[in-house]
């Protein structure tokens, strides 16, 4: 043992004498690398007789081929008392199209090696095949079918609604779920994104009422096929052509959903509180609603919510959870929709610090322009310019790597696609964004984010964290499961 321990030291010693001996770049970590050029994939649009667009970006690296369609309708056109109708409808295309029964269309898409699934978004929905480049042809057979000649029947209807109530039971029993819900009450009100799913929602939805909105939203003068990876316009057009080229709807389309519906109006300093008695943590939550897409300042503030908690090394998470502890991650967000765009941020935190948290969450919103003291008295800047730079460089160094998926691209044109964004977005991004400079960083993230038009929710142990808040200077308004106020 005394040789191990004689051992071990005689190798720090040495090791000691030897750093001195290096060379002063061998003392010092390298910096980032100058960034290396990126030539963006382009694309390539075409149209099929019936007026139906087509884009394509070519990435032949792997034998594989992604094909979105893409509709302009999603769960925005829900009709009251029917919520979760579009949601359900576009589940249903898979369950049965042509004469494939669900179980049918599964195997033919395991034998093929692809995956075909569909998906509902707030304002957009549709169907996305991702198979084998030698598999196209027979891929697109199937995907023609679910997109297009769904059959919605009524046992696999019964097995999905009685999945979906299920699902709303489960919900109720998960805070960061009815935390969700909570929120999205409380920030849309009674405009489309604010109408909850219910059971008696789901009871009233029948496969008529399914048929009815897949051939009003479904229709080739409000969609687009997006079409990335290994295959050429000259290959797929012809295969688009056979399978949707004749595709045509009889009737007037829908008139658009009406985004400017009125948002609920809140009172400042107020914490709208579910309770969970017993909870061991708090779900968190503030927001508001910030600029659009489109606003000269949408940049600059997304580079500065990364900063504050848009990353693991933002503001907030080092705060709440790295310094104290309270929380496994802090995050917060910008999501887009033809509304404008939610900003949010929140974590689960351990019940005794649900106040504690909230105050250190305030703290770092209004720091990122004033600056401030910490809890432990130290001061802390404003965002700065090393810090503008390291969050910039983070994201630019690695956005390239996200296109050697096809499916990220495709992603990013529907966006560019649904949201009317210039064909130029992705093409000057990374210039975009090396252009934002910090006063403008602080100031874009001063201009549209006031504590006065924050939104603050919290589901947990009323009993618990209730006089602590209220100790912050915050009126409580008490809130069931669906964010509706209960009266006490």
């Amino acid at each position: 043992m005394l040789a191990l321990q004689f051992a071990i030291l005689s190798g720090l010693f040495v090791g000691a004498a030897a750093a001195e001996d290096l060379p002063p770049h061998r003392l010092t970590a390298p910096g980032p690398l100058a960034p290396r050029s990126f030539e963006l994939p382009v694309a390539q649009t075409a149209q099929l007789s019936n007026g139906l667009d087509v884009l394509l970006v070519e990435n032949h690296e792997v034998p594989m081929v992604y094909v979105n369609l893409v509709v302009r309708h999603g769960s925005a056109t829900d009709p009251k008392g029917r919520e979760g109708l579009a949601s359900v409808t576009v589940a249903m295309m898979n369950e049965g199209a042509g004469d494939r029964s669900a179980e049918a269309l599964s195997k033919a898409s395991r034998k093929l090696g692809a995956n075909l699934n569909t998906f509902a978004a707030t304002d957009y929905s549709g169907t996305v095949l991702q198979v084998l480049t030698r598999n196209l042809d027979s891929g697109l057979d199937l995907m023609a079918d679910v997109a297009l000649r769904p059959t919605f029947p009524e046992p696999e209807w019964q097995i999905l609604q009685s999945k979906r109530i299920q699902n709303l039971a489960a919900a109720a029993a998960d805070p960061n779920q009815v935390a969700q819900r909570v929120f999205s009450r409380l920030m849309h009100g009674d405009a489309y994104e604010g109408r909850l799913t219910s059971e008696d929602s789901y009871v009233a939805i029948r496969p008529d009422d399914m048929r009815a909105w897949h051939n009003a939203h479904f229709r080739p003068g409000d969609g687009i096929l997006l079409v990335g990876g290994d295959t050429t316009l000259e290959g797929v057009l012809p295969l688009l052509e056979a399978r949707f080229g004749s595709w045509s709807v009889d009737g007037d389309a829908p008139p658009p959903t009406d985004v400017r519906e009125p948002l609920p109006e809140h009172p400042p300093n107020t914490v709208y509180l579910h309770d969970v008695p017993g909870a061991a943590q708090s779900v968190v939550r503030v927001g508001t609603f910030v600029m659009d897409k489109k606003d000269p300042a949408a940049d600059a503030f997304f580079l500065a919510n990364r900063a504050f908690g848009g990353q693991f090394m933002s503001r907030l998470n080092l705060n709440l959870r790295e310094d104290k502890g309270w929380t496994y991650g802090a995050r917060s967000s910008v999501s887009q929709s033809e509304r404008a765009s939610l900003w949010t941020a929140g974590a689960s935190v351990v019940t005794p610090s649900t106040a504690g948290a909230l105050a250190e969450t305030f703290r770092e919103l209004d720091g990122m322009t004033e600056g401030g003291t910490s809890t432990a008295g130290e001061a802390f800047g404003p965002l700065g310019t090393e810090e503008l730079d390291t969050v910039r460089n983070g994201l630019l160094y690695t956005w390239p790597l996200s296109f050697e998926n096809p499916g990220y691209l495709l992603q990013q044109r529907l966006m560019m696609w649904r949201y009317d964004l210039p064909e130029d977005e992705l093409a000057t991004y990374t210039e975009r964004m090396r252009a934002v400079g910090l006063e403008e960083a602080r100031s874009a993230w001063q201009a549209h984010l006031s504590r006065d038009a924050l939104v603050v929710s919290v589901v947990g142990d009323a009993a618990t964290v209730r006089t602590d808040l209220e100790a912050l200077g915050l009126n409580i308004v008490m809130v069931d499961a669906s964010g509706e106020p209960i009266t006490e």
